[in-house]
C-alpha cells in the first residue's frame, strides 16, 4: 500500500512542481541516498563482482544485479577496466502492477516526467523513477573504488513494461559495444548498465 501511496504523492508533486521540478527532485534524492550509503573499496574486479552477486554493494538496494563477467570492458591497452551489469526485473515493476490492480492504470503525469527527461537529459527513461535510478547509480559509482580507482556508471539500455527497448547510443559508443548485442541482453534483462574505472582510456567504437 505504501508504494501505491508514493505513486499518488509523486503525481501530486508533478501537478504542483511540473515535470522539470520532479526531475530535479529525483536527481537530488538519488545524490543524497548514494552519499548516505557511504563509500566502498575492493581489491579488484573479482572481489567487487562477488560482492555484487552476494548483494553486498550499494547497488544491491535496487534488487538482484548480475555481473556479466563474459562482457569485460577493455581499455586501449587491452586491460580490463570494467564490466556490464544487468537486472532481470525493474525494481519498480511490482509497484507498477499494484498501481494497475488498485487504481487501474499508471498516471499520464508519470509519462510526462519520462518524456521531459528523455528530451532534455538522456533518452533512456520509461517512468519517472528511472530518473532517480540513473542519478543514484552515477553517484554510487563515485563512492566505490576498485583497485584504488573510483568507478563511473553508464546506463546502457532499458526495457519497458510494454517490451519496447530504449538503448543509449552515446554510452554504447563510449565502451565500444554493439547495440544489437545489448538488444539481445534485453530478452532476459530489463535494465543494463556498465561500470568502468573513472578516467580509463576506453577504446571507443
Amino acid at each position: 500500500m505504501l508504494d501505491v501511496a508514493l505513486v499518488s504523492l509523486i503525481e501530486d508533486l508533478i501537478e504542483k512542481a511540473g515535470a522539470d521540478g520532479v526531475i530535479e527532485f529525483w536527481q537530488r534524492v538519488g545524490e543524497n541516498l548514494a552519499n548516505r550509503i557511504g563509500k566502498e573499496a575492493y581489491m579488484g574486479w573479482t572481489s567487487f563482482n562477488v560482492a555484487v552477486r552476494e548483494g553486498r554493494t550499494a547497488y544491491s538496494i535496487e534488487g538482484d544485479v548480475t555481473p556479466l563477467t563474459d562482457m569485460a570492458i577493455p581499455d586501449v591497452d587491452g586491460d580490463v577496466v570494467g564490466y556490464i551489469y544487468a537486472m532481470k526485473q525493474c525494481c519498480y515493476y511490482p509497484t507498477a502492477m499494484r498501481v494497475r490492480y488498485t487504481v487501474g492504470r499508471l498516471s499520464t503525469a508519470d509519462r510526462a516526467v519520462a518524456q521531459e527527461y528523455n528530451e532534455n537529459f538522456h533518452n533512456i527513461a520509461w517512468c519517472n523513477f528511472c530518473v532517480f535510478h540513473e542519478r543514484f547509480r552515477e553517484e554510487v559509482a563515485k563512492n566505490i573504488a576498485v583497485a584504488g580507482n573510483p568507478l563511473e556508471c553508464l546506463l546502457l539500455a532499458t526495457r519497458g513494461f510494454d517490451g519496447e527497448a530504449r538503448i543509449s547510443g552515446k554510452n554504447l559508443a563510449k565502451i565500444n559495444i554493439n547495440p544489437e548485442h545489448v538488444r539481445a541482453l534485453l530478452r532476459n534483462y530489463e535494465c543494463v548498465y556498465a561500470l568502468t574505472m573513472r578516467g580509463a582510456r576506453l577504446k571507443e567504437g
